[in-house]
């Protein structure tokens, strides 16, 4: 008999309560939304409660937390007491110092924290990757990432809200970074709307640079990169019908991603890798230290930022 994976989604994401619901040997059994419950599909409902107390009588395996990143540490601790395993989007937390406390926190009451990014279950991302692990590209040289959406409101920064996903991606798929330039901007349209730019330019230990730009300043979300290498270079915009495209010296081949790849989206790809870890008993504690560096990078770009200099990684950590 197949085991059942108990989850408890904490925060309004219809999205993820949907995708838990499509996954095989998953059950959510509580959803945690405070005081508003109307976006909660009909079906649902009775699993509403008002707060994560309720949680400590119920059998839960994994919290899927989905608030944003300035609650989540709080979160977090309060949920490790319990020895429940947490699923959060990245970014863990806004600064290194909270990041590590949570991690800390979670291996001493041997907690699983999984810190997704639905951009590395992404099959253009994912496929990319692979691409330049095989060697297709050749010797890399210069990567330009770039991601834009409208402005969301609020306080968060764009280093935070669109970029940590980037550096989360290219850290994972390049290898760490030893330097970091960026330029940051901030205004007003005419009607008072805020727009915000970013230009962060990395430097890799391999001495290949990435170069990312960010712009919250667009009417719809999108995304795109350009890998370029000395016998190839790999592009794909979102916007694009065919978006993704290898061309390598002396040729050009699409690389046509099978129906059967794209049946399932990121993130539903994301929570099946989490239930299946939780699922498989006596695993050793699954730390987060990924989670760190891309808010190590994010602190060293906006203090580029700041003064107008390079920082080295190295610097950031004391």
């Amino acid at each position: 008999m197949d085991t059942v994976v108990k989850v408890a989604v904490i925060g309004n994401s219809r999205k993820h309560l949907e995708t838990w619901s499509n996954i095989k040997n998953v059950e959510v059994i509580a959803i945690v939304s405070g005081k508003s419950h109307e976006w909660i599909p009909e079906a649902h409902q009775k699993k509403a409660v008002s707060n994560a107390e309720e949680l400590k009588t119920m059998d839960v395996d994994v919290v899927d937390l989905c608030v944003p990143v300035n609650e989540r540490a709080e979160w977090i601790q309060q949920i490790a007491k319990e020895g429940v395993h947490i699923i959060c989007e990245t970014p863990l937390a806004e600064t290194m110092e909270k990041a590590s406390s949570i991690i800390k926190e979670c291996e001493a009451k041997k907690v699983h924290l999984f810190v997704g990014n639905r951009r590395r279950y992404s099959p253009e991302y994912a496929d990319a990757r692979n691409q330049v692990n095989n060697g297709n590209v050749g010797k890399l040289g210069v990567t330009r990432l770039s991601s834009g959406a409208p402005h969301p409101g609020g306080e968060e920064d764009i280093i935070t809200g669109l970029g940590m996903i980037e550096f989360d991606w290219l850290l994972w798929t390049f290898g760490d970074v030893e330097r970091v330039m960026a330029k940051h901007v901030k205004k007003k349209r005419r009607d008072g709307w805020p727009v915000e730019y970013a230009l962060i330019t990395l430097r890799h230990r391999d001495q290949s640079f990435t170069q990312v730009e960010l712009n919250w300043a667009k009417t719809t979300k999108e995304t795109s990169f350009e890998i370029s290498g000395d016998t190839g270079m790999l592009t794909f915009n979102s916007n694009e019908s065919n978006p993704i495209s290898l061309q390598l010296s002396g040729s050009e081949a699409d690389v046509d991603l099978e129906e059967a790849v794209l049946f399932k989206s990121a993130l539903e790809r994301q929570l099946e890798h989490v239930a299946a870890f939780v699922e498989v008993q006596n695993k050793p504690v699954k730390r987060a230290d990924d989670a760190l560096k891309p808010i190590q990078l994010a602190e060293a770009a906006r203090k580029s930022a700041e003064t107008g200099q390079p920082v080295s990684i190295e610097g950031v950590l004391k």
